[in-house]
């Protein structure tokens, strides 16, 4: 293998130009190609999709959480209920007449003309609209002294100052009848708490009024997001400045917290990254004594990147970026090639021996490592299916580059004996395997891994790894007073193919979440269930209304009405518009007939993509009345019952399995290539026990510490896994280089396994002085794995060899003899 680049080497120096030429017009090309790439953002295609979790992605995908920015305006010690209701009116003017292009809606807020139009629909759709126990309200009100006492208080407000505003109510409704039928509206989540005063949803205390901010792009663009939330706080600085001491606001909401976890990983990685660069191009400089390094060093990186994703482009119609961003941090691993490159050119004499030593090892490491990855195309999931060809691709495609490509390029200005020794050579010179306290060390936390590392557990809780402000926390504790959001939210979904089989499925839903709140076994619930139902259940409805009213009942009421009335004044025709009314043919009603009204939210609730059709209830309950609720709707085909976490942690929990399984796949594929390339089993055992030994002693040492596994950590461990390999293979390649041609070569390589390490404790490892909690977790395995993996290599390793291999050669030697 050494001879094959030595001889693609000695090709290009002769033709530098012409193959100079030849590497820009390819970079170009599979920029361009790249450059054309259309990436999927959704990233639900991380988990596995498989036939057990087919159904429940399905559904996720199409509700609607409907993700709001609640708006909280609290009233302070100086300030009046009026400075409350023009701090609302400032903000939603501002809102709504500025930012429209970041909003669908913003709700809290009722319009005299939006409130008369809602009443006017119930009006004309009562029967739809009216409970049993209404019924038997109305029943109670319709004999003769009822209605007497009735219409003796329609007179006194009638003649009342404010009369005039309630005349046209009267007249077309003298039992108020309609607004029995409005009360079913708290069910689409107006609290008990709450009531509406002067067009808002102001809490009964009168100092707080709560909006609600619908954005128009999903709660993870936090992109599009990102300018809104800018603005919105701009806005509330000004206003609280504005109202100082009298009035202020607060905000909450997915979107925030999506856009606050963004900014914080962009502030993280930027001050981190920025730290950890400066000082790696500073020590690469240091030890190469060449100012070039940090190009030389990156260039074959770039180039594995751009062919993986040139390549991908060409089988895939759109990537996942998400697979691209973890592949990113994965990357890591091909700069390790140039630097096991720029070190063995420093430190050898000819070009010939630097392939002679390096170029197996090298191959070896990326091939295996491309295996390994590869093994994600097991997993059902197109993100990490995505991961897998673009790490393998990138791996192979920078480490043969880097072959040969660095030799061209660096020239060391001294090389061998001749080179200025640095604190990592000196590192890289000491033997590790002969310090008996670090060996000591070594063995007692081994064995305590042996019993510590099934403590390791995998958090399933991405809420834990949210970063959320102060601000944030903040405004969240003050709504859990108001409206109590810390308690558990329980989705219940209703699914088909058909609107009116899907409504018949929510019909039941509603019964018997109405029946749950009444018992105490749910603390609340927001259903579209009291106003939109199915053709079969609203044929009951006027059905009921026709029997209830009956001939008999009609005329009686309208006898008593005209009788009543005469006393006070009123004109037998009074009332005609109610029993106009009370004759009225309802018809069923379609959706797009409740959609035409602004004040009933249909889109939170109604949910339709092509034929696929859901219908959600929200439902808030205490911990312990989660089975009961979960279990009386499980048994049903088309109904869904999960709450966010649980969702995710049920998904999750797969992925971790199926990780589980590709540690397997990858374990054995590399032990199968470590055979076919060393052929023998000692070589094989001495590479393979400390890539295990590392496994064990991260995790060991991980349970603890009482560290935990998360989403991001548990890939990031890939990463770990294949510089474990690598460290150990150029380790058994080094040995074997040493006792086969009794040269002192093992130091240069534990000096690149050196490089590899600082490069990735800085890289990687410099992130656990992030904030955010998904950063901090990734650097603190990775720092547990990456030096657990080296010192097993320089101690346990060099032990493994002499007991394998030289003392063998020793015996047989003697036996010779």
């Amino acid at each position: 293998m050494g001879n094959l680049f030595w001889k693609i080497y000695r090709s290009i120096t002769h033709k530098r130009i012409y193959y100079g030429i030849i590497s820009i017009v390819l970079m170009g090309i599979l920029s361009w190609i790249a450059s054309s790439i259309k990436f999927d953002e959704d990233i639900s295609k991380l988990i596995p999709a498989n036939k057990e979790n087919e159904k429940l992605q399905k559904v996720l995908k199409n509700v609607n959480f409907s993700d709001k920015i609640i708006v909280n305006i609290s009233l302070e010690d100086n300030g009046e209920f009026e400075d409350l209701v023009d701090y609302a009116i400032a903000f939603t003017d501002s809102i709504s007449n500025n930012y429209n292009k970041y909003i669908t809606s913003i709700k809290g807020k009722i319009e005299e003309e939006d409130a008369l139009e809602t009443i006017d629909f119930v009006y004309n759709n009562l029967p739809f609209f009216l409970s049993e126990s209404d019924y038997e309200t109305i029943a109670s009100k319709i004999d003769k002294d009822s209605i007497e006492t009735i219409t003796k208080a329609n007179y006194e407000t009638l003649v009342s100052p404010s009369g005039f505003i309630a005349k046209s109510f009267i007249v077309k409704d003298p039992l108020g009848v309609s607004f029995m039928g409005l009360k079913q509206l708290n069910e689409l989540g107006l609290a008990d708490d709450f009531k509406l005063k002067d067009g808002f949803l102001v809490h009964k205390d009168e100092k707080h009024i709560l909006l609600f901010i619908s954005p128009k792009f999903d709660t993870g663009n936090t992109a599009e997001n990102q300018p809104f939330s800018d603005t919105i706080y701009r806005l509330q600085k000004d206003l609280n400045s504005d109202y100082k001491n009298k009035v202020r606001s607060t905000y909450f909401g997915g979107p925030l917290i999506a856009v606050a976890n963004a900014e914080q990983i962009k502030t993280d990685i930027q001050f981190t990254v920025s730290i950890a660069l400066s000082i790696l191009l500073l020590l690469f400089i240091f030890f190469y004594k060449k100012l070039s390094i940090p190009l030389i060093l990156f260039v074959p990186t770039i180039f594995g990147a751009l062919l993986a994703i040139a390549i991908l482009s060409l089988i895939r119609t759109e990537i996942s970026a998400i697979s691209l961003g973890i592949g990113a941090v994965l990357l890591g691993v091909t700069i390790d090639y140039s630097l096991h490159i720029l070190t063995h050119i420093r430190s050898h004499g000819t070009t010939k021996s630097l392939y002679t030593s390096i170029s197996k090892p090298i191959i070896m490491s990326s091939l295996t490592t491309a295996l390994a990855f590869l093994c994600l195309l097991f997993i059902e999931s197109q993100a990490l299916q995505d991961l897998g060809i673009f790490a393998a691709i990138s791996v192979i495609g920078s480490s043969v580059f880097a072959l040969i490509f660095i030799p061209q390029t660096y020239k060391p200005k001294a090389s061998g004996n001749n080179i200025k020794s640095t604190f990592i050579d000196t590192i890289a010179n000491y033997n590790f395997n002969k310090n008996k306290t670090l060996i000591a060390v070594l063995c007692i936390l081994l064995v305590l891994s042996l019993f510590t590392f099934n403590k390791v557990v995998f958090n399933k809780d991405l809420s834990q790894l949210n970063y959320t402000s102060p601000e944030l926390d903040n405004a969240e504790l003050q709504l859990d007073n108001l409206i109590n959001i810390s308690s558990k939210s329980l989705y219940i979904v209703a699914f088909g193919n058909t609107m009116e089989a899907v409504l018949q499925t929510n019909d039941d839903i509603h019964r018997r979440l109405s029946k749950f709140k009444s018992e105490d076994a749910v603390l609340d619930f927001n259903s579209i269930g009291a106003l939109v139902s199915s053709s079969k259940r609203q044929n009951k409805q006027i059905q009921d209304w026709e029997d209830f009213w009956g001939n008999n009942k009609k005329i009686k009421l309208k006898e008593y009405l005209i009788e009543s009335g005469n006393a006070f004044g009123f004109k037998s025709t009074s009332f005609n518009t109610f029993y106009e009314l009370l004759d009225k043919k309802f018809s069923s009603l379609k959706i797009v007939d409740y959609s035409k009204i602004t004040s009933i939210p249909i889109d939170d609730f109604i949910s339709v993509n092509d034929d696929f059709i859901t219908v959600t209830s929200v439902v808030k309950i205490n911990k312990d009345q989660f089975s009961l609720v979960k279990d009386a709707f499980n048994s049903d085909e088309n109904i869904i019952v999960f709450d966010r976490q649980n969702v995710n942690e049920e998904l999750l929990g797969g992925l971790k399995n199926e990780f589980n399984n590709l540690i397997g796949y990858s374990f054995t594929l590399i032990v199968l290539l470590l055979l076919t390339f060393y052929k023998n089993i000692k070589l094989t055992l001495i590479t393979i026990l400390p890539i295990l030994a590392t496994w064990l002693l991260t995790l060991g040492l991980m349970g603890l510490f009482g560290l935990e596994f998360n989403i991001f950590s548990i890939i990031i461990s890939t990463f770990i896994f294949g510089l474990g390999v690598d460290y150990s293979i150029f380790m058994t390649n080094g040995l074997l280089r040493q006792s086969q041609y009794d040269i002192k070569t093992l130091a240069t390589f534990k000096a690149s396994v050196i490089l590899s390490v600082i490069t990735t404790l800085l890289g990687v490892g410099v992130l656990i002085f992030a904030k955010h909690p998904a950063l901090s977790s990734l650097a603190l395995v990775s720092v547990i794995g990456i030096i657990s993996a080296m010192l097993i290599s320089f101690t346990i390793q060099p032990f493994l060899y002499k007991f394998f291999i030289t003392n063998s050669t020793k015996e047989m030697t003697n036996e010779e003899n």
